[in-house]
């Protein structure tokens, strides 16, 4: 079914995105690097795991340390590690390999990595990687979803092993995702002449929502794979409220299926909720309510001068440029703002309702 509570798994549960996915194999066959981008719900774990189903690859969620300030090198060892427990049953060779690394140890389709001065290498565990897929003559896929909440990492940098690994393990194909597009390149540093993966070449995937044309055919074919019938104007209403959207457009048509008459209210409801909860950690994260100003003359759309004006007659003081600056590109940065030539605008429909009545 198209409409579902989850991210897609295999081709066939994709909605369009044929074009992306062309690419997407294309750049794992060839490239060492790939960025797959895109505002939060559009669809790219989706695209990514449907993608690469059935081929030979570690999945690491970092969503899951999202809510998290800061992130030790243990805890990402032990995201990879519940990966690797999903792979160890059907892949003894892969335990074995990992066996002989200082600081794991492996034990029937277990793993465990020592912590500390005693921890792995992460170099060694790529390489681990690498002469696996080497073994089973294919391309491993590493993916790390949300990649950028990496950049919370402390007492430990990646970068000088993915810069190895790029340089050097010819058997993997490096994919990241991530929503917050401007602190993914940060974290990266592609740019920076001192980051080991200065100058690298990389593929860049960009997944937007889905066109209104397509938004509609999406509601509909979903309404008949179900077996229900909705009218054309409820579906109406749900893209033009959802702006093509594919995770909202799949948890209104999840609802629909069952309550038509209320589906979009619910929905409408349910993600206000969410994306206020996702904008007020961010607030606090950061530490200042000025982010909330900002990004409510932002809603429908605003220029760099008249966020300042605003902010100035909110305070009743004066703001540097320098201030204004660094609060436009914070929210550019965590995929909340997207800068369309001078203009800064709120991308999520549901972020923008919320911002309506929004406190933190």
């Amino acid at each position: 079914m198209l409409f579902r509570d989850r991210p897609a798994e295999r081709l066939e549960e994709l909605f369009d995105r044929e074009e992306e996915v062309r690419r997407l194999l294309n750049a794992v066959n060839s490239s060492a690097l790939t960025l797959i981008l895109g505002m939060r719900r559009v669809g790219k774990t989706s695209v990514v795991k449907a993608a690469t189903y059935g081929k030979l690859r570690i999945y690491i969620d970092a969503r899951y340390f999202e809510e998290k300030r800061y992130i030790s090198y243990g805890d990402l060892l032990e995201a990879l590690r519940k990966e690797l427990r999903r792979l160890l049953p059907l892949h003894k060779r892969l335990g074995e390999l990992l066996s002989k690394i200082r600081g794991v140890s492996v034990a029937g389709v277990d793993v465990k990595f020592e912590i500390g001065r005693n921890a792995p290498s992460f170099a060694e565990i790529l390489e681990a990687f690498d002469q696996w897929a080497r073994e089973q003559g294919e391309r491993l896929v590493l993916i790390i979803d949300e990649a950028q909440e990496l950049a919370k990492l402390r007492g430990r940098t990646l970068l000088p092993p993915l810069g190895y690994a790029y340089d050097n393990l010819r058997n993997i194909s490096m994919v990241f995702t991530g929503s917050k597009a401007g602190l993914l390149l940060r974290f990266l540093r592609l740019e920076d002449p001192h980051s080991p993966l200065f100058g690298r070449y990389f593929e860049k995937i960009e997944l937007g929502p889905f066109s209104r044309e397509l938004s509609v055919q999406f509601l509909t074919k979903g309404f008949e794979e179900a077996g229900v019938r909705v009218s054309r104007e409820l579906i109406d209403r749900a893209v033009d409220e959802l702006d093509g959207v594919v995770g909202w457009l799949a948890y209104f048509g999840l609802r629909a299926v069952k309550k038509p008459d209320s589906a979009l209210e619910e929905t409408l409801e349910y993600a206000a909720r969410l994306a206020a909860a996702e904008f007020c950690n961010f607030v606090q994260y950061m530490g200042s309510q000025r982010y909330i100003h900002v990004a409510k003359v932002c809603k429908n759309g605003a220029r760099w001068s008249e966020v300042k004006r605003y902010l100035q007659a909110v305070e009743g003081k004066p703001i540097t440029d320098y201030e204004v600056t660094k609060l436009l590109k914070n929210l550019v940065d965590y995929g909340f703002l997207e800068k369309r030539g001078e203009i800064y605008l709120v991308p999520d429909p549901v972020l923008r309702t919320a911002l309506q009545s929004l406190r933190c």
